[in-house]
């Protein structure tokens, strides 16, 4: 499986990127990262293979 590497934005924290990876499909593992307690979801700002 191809990891990919992305960078996400969320407009309730201005000024802070997440950068992660995953082995996964990306648009769940968005998801996933928005049931943490996070007002707002993460946009994808980037994402590479």
């Amino acid at each position: 499986m191809t990891e990919i590497v992305y960078l996400l934005t969320n407009e309730a924290m201005p000024g802070l990127v997440k950068i992660g990876r995953t082995n996964g499909e990306l648009a769940s593992r968005i998801r996933g990262l928005y049931s943490t307690g996070v007002p707002l979801p993460f946009e994808l700002f980037y994402g590479a293979k």
